[in-house]
């Protein structure tokens, strides 16, 4: 196993596929989630650098070792997210991030799922929602596998700069994504 060919951007936007989703900044990835099959092929195919799937939101695809080989291989997206730690495993087998998602509403539930975690080379966490990052404990925070996303009620840039003190990536509506960027660079 290798590290991961893809690259994994600090923001994210998220995309249902069949609205198109300007994104001035080019280094910000697209989150393909909650569209179908047909929408995800043809995203893919668009030739946009820097795609991630949330493979349990994609109707007509089974969430299963076989979509995490055609999602990979075949439509060449390189960030696979899912709630299931073997399959963010096989994306990392297969020279992807896969990123395990957590849902982390209470320490017991974050402690389950962490447990659970695959870790090892490329294989990191998505955590939702995004804020619950800031009330972990800095013990439970270092082992959570890395890279770590923040996904999920992040509503405001300053709150999106804030997380990523904490995360390597956060997920933010489109609208934010501009501004969050700029922030950044501007440290």
């Amino acid at each position: 196993m290798t590290e991961p060919a893809a690259v994994l951007p600090a923001i994210f936007v998220p995309s249902g596929g069949r609205d198109p989703v300007r994104l001035s900044d080019p280094s910000v990835g697209l989150l393909l989630r909650d569209l179908d099959l047909f929408a995800l092929q043809t995203a893919a195919e668009s030739g946009r650098p820097l795609l991630a799937v949330d493979l349990d939101s994609v109707e007509g695809l089974g969430a299963d070792a076989a979509a995490v080989s055609f999602v990979v291989e075949r439509l060449g997206i390189g960030i696979v997210m899912t709630r299931r730690p073997a399959l963010a495993k096989r994306a990392a087998d297969l020279g992807a991030f896969g990123l395990a998602h957590v849902f982390a509403f209470d320490s017991t539930g974050l402690g389950r799922s962490l447990d659970a975690h695959p870790g090892g080379p490329g294989v990191g966490t998505v955590i939702s929602p995004g804020p619950v990052l800031t009330h972990i404990s800095p013990q439970d925070r270092a082992r959570i596998p890395r890279p770590l996303v923040a996904y999920g009620l992040i509503g405001t840039p300053e709150r999106a700069v804030a997380l990523l003190r904490l995360a390597d990536a956060v997920v933010v509506r489109a609208e934010h994504a501009a501004s969050v960027a700029a922030m950044l660079r501007r440290g």
